[in-house]
C-alpha cells in the first residue's frame, strides 16, 4: 500500500465508521430499555448480531467501488478494523454522555434488582435441585454482587474506556473472518 493510498483508505474508513458509529449509538439507545424489557433486549441482541454483516457489506462496497473489485487480506482486515474503530470512537462519546449525565445509577440499580429477585428464589423447592446446584447458584449470585461492587466503584470515563476497549477487541476478532470472506468472494454483477 503506497502512501498515496493510505489517506484515501482512511478517509473512506472514517466515513463508513461514522455510519457504523451512528448504528452503534442507535443500538445503544436500546441498552437501558433492555434492562427492563425482554423485547428491547431481544432487539438489542438482534442488532448486535447484524454488526458483522453490516461491516462485511461496507468492506465489500469499498472493495468493489474503490479498489477495482480486488482486495488483499491485509487491506480488507485493516479497513474492517478501521471502520469499527472509528465507529467505536463515535459511540464512546455517546457512552460517556449516557453514563455521566443520564444513567444516574440506573444500570447498577437494574442489576441489584435482578440479584434481589434471584435471591428470593428458593431452589430447595424446585424438583431436581440438589446441594451442588444450589451451591453453584449461590456462587453465581456472589459473582453478580462483586460485579455490582466493581461497577459502583467505576467512574463514567472508566466505564466508557472499558466499553471502548471491548469494542476494539471485538473489532480485531470480527475483522479476521470478514477480511477472509471479502478477499475470496468475486464480484457478482446481477
Amino acid at each position: 500500500m503506497s502512501n498515496q493510498e493510505n489517506p484515501t483508505m482512511i478517509s473512506y474508513a472514517m466515513n463508513f465508521g461514522a455510519v457504523v458509529g451512528l448504528y452503534y449509538i442507535g443500538k445503544f439507545c436500546l441498552f437501558p430499555l433492555s434492562l427492563y424489557s425482554t423485547m428491547a433486549a431481544l432487539l438489542f441482541l438482534g442488532l448486535t448480531v447484524v454488526v458483522p454483516f453490516l461491516i462485511y457489506r461496507l468492506v465489500k462496497r469499498y472493495r468493489d467501488q474503490y479498489c477495482g473489485g480486488k482486495i488483499d487480506f491485509s487491506r480488507a482486515f485493516t479497513f474492517s478494523m478501521l471502520i469499527m474503530a472509528f465507529g467505536s470512537l463515535l459511540v464512546a462519546a455517546a457512552h460517556y454522555i449516557y453514563f455521566a449525565f443520564i444513567d444516574n445509577g440506573t444500570m447498577v440499580g437494574a442489576v441489584v434488582q435482578s440479584i434481589e429477585q434471584l435471591q428470593a428464589v428458593d431452589l430447595s423447592t424446585l424438583e431436581g435441585a440438589n446441594a451442588e446446584a444450589i451451591a453453584q447458584f449461590d456462587q453465581y449470585i456472589e459473582v453478580m454482587q462483586q460485579t455490582v461492587a466493581q461497577l459502583q466503584a467505576m467512574s463514567p470515563i472508566d466505564i466508557t474506556m472499558g466499553m471502548l476497549s471491548n469494542n476494539v477487541s471485538w473489532s480485531v476478532i470480527l475483522s479476521l473472518p470478514i477480511a477472509l470472506v471479502v478477499k475470496n468472494l468475486k464480484i457478482h454483477n446481477s
